[in-house]
């Protein structure tokens, strides 16, 4: 037998064993160190890399300008009023910053923001609530980076102080907030938040081991032993994360589950071997027997264990998704890491410190009696037989009724289940610090999807326009339309998107002349003086531009204004204000972008929702804004001829969700089911059972189903937030793989008496008894090391928590000592039926 071979193995190069590890610990160190530099936050890099989305967002990249910057990436500073006068002065407030923005620098003192760079796009509010929120962009001489988050935090601190000591209503105005918020603050204010959920999260985790493990063992150095060892493969696998992290995009859950996953299942394997071990001692064993029994049952145990988890994250891998596919990647090395560290690590170091590891218990205390027959020790250990026994014989004596109990549990919660939507919303469960509140208030006072629109992208056979040098004004290019493009007719297109009652704003391709003359017409119309005014006529071609490009054109003019006249903009400004607005904006592009001058190929129009971008309702605007766009290219062909549009593309932070969306289903129903057929073969071959198997994954079924349906309950009834996606396949993942230990555990331990000749019932009622106290300690310890990521600030990382930890308790305290012993009391002897050539006894 393989564990036989280990046991002498272990016996005999202890030291080297020990050696070993120590090297590789000392080698993995430096690299562990850097691990966090390869996490990924942005979830436009989470989608499989052939979805449409992604697609277009490689051609934005490479196409498109990398000045300037989308909606979605620009910071956003909202003010908070409660009254006309907090309206006001927050107007001011703009103004001031306006007047300073040259002040923001980089480290050689070069300013950073284009003049008048904070663009107020007006009060928000609705109806029947007092006050609203003012909003503003930044916009940055590049693209804003990461980085720049922190400083121009800094900055705007710094102008509060400066503007709130101008006078007290100054300061009583500002008092309500002011938040740096938009897509690159919140992305900025995750990473730094899920590092500081880590920081809190993990000593937590491993002092509740310490103190459940020293409880149970009664022992200092035996509660330090698990999670130290643990701890040394934690290391490892934090450096073979870092080698991973150079080829594939690991997401920051990831390494938020890794610790707990690891603390959880990796210091239950140590406990199998170390309980076991002292099992041995205390029925009079040798070290020598009582060792090599414990690597031999518990070691089957383990190994099974740990087979039936890296099976579960391992088939995750095949997803096109990679935060799914790296994830199942890393949690299934980080399993097969710490499985070895308990197979080896644990067992040499029991043979170095023998029974001294139990200190200040000794074996002597467990004798008639001696201290642990005396005390509140020996009142909680006799409490803890009483209860299983009760619980053994009661669930023989039962059986029937506590099946059918179960069963009737089962159903409504699986319909519930069934019948509960998940969320594609990752940016709104995954909000928190100060862009999170002024993601609230955003969605309370305006439009939520404002700030993350989706892109239309449309690639043409021929050029659209062309980008020339200004000879004029040097500083500024010309961007000369087509008059085919021209003379296309956008306003059906534009219709068509705006249809959709969630479809908040719209904006395309800009051409200042359009503008020019709608504005003549409409001042016409309403009986304006003749001639009319040129600086009306830019008034109102300004006002007539959509909001989300009016955000660009204010700026533009004023710096526009500053070269030419009124009447030169209107009469000849077109083709600078049409290269400053779309190249800003990204609206189009082409060669130039990367040369300077050069044929624009590519257009784009971009949409925003009035609900959250990322909502079920959303989801079906971004179906809509698709079947349009179809729709349109088919007639714009038509007309120009075939060919004209020769792709589309519709990408954004959102689009990239849609996509997920799309593929999740397929991939989830494929993985679900090869992890459940995998398992069965695996509990086949180890258990030679035909009936084992699937009592075992129905069992763990039913405590998933109970799971999911509490946690819709918890979350979207009584919490009012919706489910994430992720749930149901990390649930069904990590309850097949890590909560099949205690099954697996009873069950080895129940098939180990039945080959040492004991009935059916006598070898339940004896694997309950004698396994049921290291069920629940190791269940309390790996629910709790999970339900430590409710401490984090994310809804997601909440989500996660409650479900594993719930999860992991129902099976270990409920499943696992009553339902599985009822259900195997009802089978019989039909347990080990099995195939006769497996038939064989291995004692």
């Amino acid at each position: 037998m393989i564990f036989d071979r280990l046991a002498d193995a272990i016996a005999k190069h202890a030291k080297l064993i020990v050696v070993m590890w120590v090297i590789i610990l000392i080698c993995s160190v430096p690299l562990a160190m850097k691990s966090s530099e390869v996490m990924k936050y942005d979830i436009n890099e989470i989608a499989a890399e052939n979805s449409e989305s992604v697609r277009g967002m490689e051609i934005m990249d490479r196409y498109f300008p990398s000045g300037g910057g989308t909606v979605s990436s620009m910071p956003i500073i909202l003010i908070k009023y409660d009254d006309e006068a907090g309206e006001a002065a927050g107007d001011a407030f703009i103004n001031y910053m306006n007047e300073h923005s040259s002040e923001y620098t980089d480290g050689d003192g070069n300013p950073k923001l284009r003049s008048n760079a904070f663009v107020s796009m007006g009060s928000q509010t609705k109806e029947g609530l007092d006050g609203g929120i003012i909003l503003t962009g930044v916009l940055f001489s590049g693209e804003p980076a990461d980085e720049d988050v922190d400083t121009l935090r800094e900055f705007i601190d710094r102008m509060e102080k400066e503007f709130a000591a101008l006078g007290p209503a100054q300061a009583e105005i500002l008092s309500d907030g002011v938040y740096l918020t938009g897509t690159l603050a919140v992305t900025h204010d995750l990473a730094a938040g899920a590092l500081e959920d880590v920081s809190r999260i993990d000593p937590f985790t491993v002092l509740m081991i310490l103190i459940l493990v020293g409880l149970f063992f009664r022992s200092f150095i035996t509660s330090a032993t698990p999670p130290v060892t643990i701890g040394v493969a934690f290391v490892v696998v934090l450096a073979l994360i870092y080698g991973i992290g150079q080829i594939l995009n690991i997401f920051f859950i990831t390494e938020m589950l890794l610790l707990v996953s690891m603390m959880g299942a990796g210091c239950d394997y140590c406990i199998f071997i170390i309980s076991r071990y002292r099992e041995g001692l205390r029925s009079g064993l040798t070290h020598e027997l009582a060792l090599h029994d414990a690597i031999k049952w518990a070691g089957e145990s383990i190994a099974t264990s740990g087979a039936s988890v890296i099976i579960g994250f391992g088939v995750m891998s095949i997803c096109s998704i990679s935060m799914i596919s790296t994830m199942g990647i890393c949690l299934a090395l980080s399993i097969l890491v710490a499985m070895l560290a308990a197979l080896t690590l644990i067992p040499a170091i029991l043979q170095f410190v023998r029974d001294r590891i139990f200190w200040p218990t000794t074996m002597k205390a467990f004798e008639e009696g001696g201290k642990a027959t005396r005390g509140w020790f020996a009142w909680f250990g006799r409490l803890g037989e009483k209860y299983f026994e009760k619980s053994s014989r009661f669930s023989l004596k039962r059986a029937g009724v506590i099946t059918l109990a179960a069963v009737l549990v089962t159903v409504p919660a699986a319909y519930l289940t069934m019948n509960s939507e998940t969320s594609y919303d990752m940016i709104s469960c995954m909000q928190t610090g100060d862009s999170g509140k002024g993601m609230e208030y955003l969605g309370e006072y305006a439009n939520q999807g404002m700030f993350m629109p989706n892109y239309i992208i449309f690639e043409t056979s021929e050029p659209i326009a062309h980008v020339y040098d200004n000879k004029l004004i040097p500083e500024m290019k010309m961007l000369i339309w087509t008059d085919s493009f021209k003379d296309i007719n956008m306003d059906p297109y534009y219709n068509a998107l705006r249809s959709d009652p969630n479809v908040a704003d719209v904006a395309g391709p800009y051409m200042w002349d359009k503008y020019v003359q709608e504005a003549e017409k409409q001042l016409t119309e309403e009986g304006a003086p003749l001639p009319l005014s040129y600086s009306d006529i830019v008034d109102r071609a300004v006002e007539n531009t959509p909001e989300m490009l009016k955000l660009y054109l204010e700026p533009v003019i004023s710096q526009v204004r500053g070269m030419m006249s009124d009447e030169q903009l209107v009469l000849m400004g077109g083709s600078s204000i049409d290269y400053l607005i779309n190249n800003y904006s990204k609206m189009i592009g082409g060669d130039y972008a990367e040369s300077g001058t050069g044929d624009v190929n590519f257009f784009m129009f971009q949409y925003s929702t009035a609900d959250a971008a990322m909502s079920p309702l959303s989801m079906q605007t971004i179906d809509h804004s698709a079947s349009e766009t179809d729709a349109f290219v088919k007639t714009l062909n038509a007309v120009r001829g075939t060919g004209y549009v020769t792709e589309t593309w519709v990408t954004g932070t959102a689009a990239v969700m849609y996509d997920i969306s799309k593929d999740v289903s397929e991939e989830f129903n494929l993985i679900e089911i090869l992890v459940i057929i995998f398992i069965i073969i695996l509990l086949f071959i180890v258990m030679r059972s035909y009936l084992i198997p699937l009592r075992s994954v129905f069992t763990i079924l039913m405590s998933i189903s109970w799971t999911l349906a509490m946690t819709h309950v918890v979350f979207t009834v009584l919490l009012g937030k919706d489910v994430i996606w992720l749930i149901p396949l990390i649930l069904l993942v990590i309850c097949l793989g890590l909560g099949m230990d205690y099954d697996i555990l009873l069950t080895t331990r129940i098939r180990e008496n039945v080959l040492k000749g004991m009935s059916n019932d006598e070898a339940i009622h004896h694997a309950v008894t004698h396994t049921g106290s290291v069920i629940t300690v190791c269940g309390l310890i790996m629910g709790g090391a999970f339900g430590t990521l409710m401490l984090s600030s994310l809804t997601i990382m909440q989500e996660i928590g409650f479900a594993l930890c719930f999860a992991i308790l129902c099976d270990a305290l409920i499943v696992r000592t009553y339902i599985v012993p009822a259900i195997m009391h009802l089978l019989g002897n039909w347990n080990w039926k099995g195939p006769k050539f497996m038939q064989r006894k291995t004692l």
